[in-house]
């Protein structure tokens, strides 16, 4: 029987405090790889699924569903660009389930984001000494006295009760059962969240796995406190529990479901994870973090002021004395080689995902075109030669030139999914 953790079990009398927190709105087959470990993972597909009851999809009026499903495609395409292009170029009869799910993880992937405004969490300076990689969370934690990832808990748990009453056939519309006033108003938010609503749609109507979307949602609780990775495996492991995870569900919304599917899908997942921990190297610099492992960073002795030094090189080049022009070519150097080991991680799983892709039924195939958006970034770090903190790669600008250059990126990326949509092939 399944264990449900509650927001009961959260709020302790300790952490009274964060109550006025506004909570916001794998694959099924054994594989071996070099780069992470699934042996946890069911092996079969004939594993039990999801068997919905139906009766209670007639009360959702069409007006809403279509209203719901605006505001998820908006928020995919605002949050999550690349995924709103695949979205377009799915069969029109998985579509919304689609966009439900891409919404869905949006609002999941954005709550430790959200997080670094309530911890307060912004760059140390790179001249203070001493914390940098590794003692960012000790820090702020002694700094504000108590649990900084409360509130992305809280958040993160309303989502994982509420997908759960999905699958236990409790309406969003079902008064809740708990006296505790703060529990209750939680409770009844679910009926106004339109993320909510339209992917309890997308469960009633596909019957998507529970498995899925609950490893999803451990995998990002998980992460609400991790600075950093120590182990490339680790990172890979990341990959497979979020995207993976989210490929797997959107086969389902076409009716795939097959290892050999799974197989392609879960090696897709995992380069596409290690990939966007380098496309995130300059972000989660600004936030205290890295992106880099740590078995990697002590391998090419990468720290916080090592990321610091090849960023601020990327921007300022031109204004450094020789001194600091030499340091910065040692950083820059040192990060190149460890995002080349990751590019080789990530390569070999789009590889593997290429020679197997042809196992994946037509209906299915373009569920996989997030990996011609890998595929795409691979080649334009190829071109900026490894440099992860490329100011074409990080992108952000809003000058002319900066923008013909997103243009031309994403003009580009569009080129590459319309062929394989055309051929079935990436």
């Amino acid at each position: 029987m399944r264990m449900k953790r509650g927001l009961s079990s959260i709020l302790s009398p300790a952490a009274d405090r964060a109550r006025s927190v506004v909570c916001g709105s794998s694959a099924r087959c054994a594989q071996s790889s070099t780069a992470a470990n699934f042996h946890h993972l069911p092996t079969s597909a004939s594993a039990i699924r999801y068997r919905y009851n139906s009766n209670d999809a007639n009360s959702y009026g069409a007006e809403q569903r279509k209203s719901d499903h605006k505001h998820c495609v908006e928020l995919v395409q605002n949050r999550d660009m690349e995924g709103y292009l695949c979205g377009l170029l799915m069969p029109s009869s998985s579509r919304e389930a689609y966009f439900a799910l891409r919404a869905f993880n949006v609002e999941i992937a954005s709550i430790k984001d959200a997080s670094k405004l309530i911890g307060g969490r912004s760059r140390p300076s790179p001249s203070s000494g001493g914390g940098g990689l590794f003692d960012m969370d000790n820090e702020l934690g002694e700094s504000q006295g108590g649990d900084t990832t409360l509130p992305s808990r809280l958040r993160m748990q309303w989502w994982r009760d509420a997908i759960s009453d999905v699958y236990d056939n409790k309406s969003v519309d079902a008064s809740p059962s708990s006296q505790d006033p703060i529990i209750r108003s939680l409770t009844s938010s679910r009926k106004f969240n339109p993320t909510l609503r339209s992917l309890t749609h997308a469960i009633e109507t596909h019957g998507l796995t529970y498995r899925f979307l609950r490893r999803m949602m451990e995998a990002r609780e998980q992460d609400l406190s991790v600075t950093q990775y120590e182990k490339r495996r680790d990172v890979a492991q990341y990959g497979e529990d979020t995207v993976s995870n989210i490929l797997y569900l959107s086969l389902e919304t076409v009716g795939v479901r097959d290892d050999e599917s799974d197989m392609v899908a879960s090696d897709i997942g995992v380069g596409l994870g290690v990939l966007t921990a380098l496309r995130s190297t300059a972000f989660r610099a600004s936030q205290g973090e890295c992106s880099i492992p740590l078995d990697l960073a002590t391998k090419h002795d990468i720290s916080m002021d090592t990321l610091y030094q090849a960023w601020d090189a990327s921007i300022n080049d031109d204004e450094k004395d020789s001194d600091q022009l030499e340091k910065a070519a040692v950083a820059k150097e040192s990060l190149r080689a460890a995002t080349m080991e990751m590019v080789e991680m990530a390569s070999f799983h789009f590889h593997r995902a290429r020679e197997n892709q042809g196992k994946v039924p037509k209906e299915g195939r373009m569920c996989l075109l997030p990996a011609v958006c890998g595929l795409k970034y691979l080649d334009s770090l190829k071109e900026c030669n490894y440099d992860v903190l490329h100011p074409v790669l990080v992108g952000g600008g809003e000058d002319a030139a900066a923008v013909a250059v997103e243009r031309r990126r994403r003009l580009s990326l569009m080129l590459m999914l319309g062929r394989t949509w055309l051929t079935g092939t990436f």
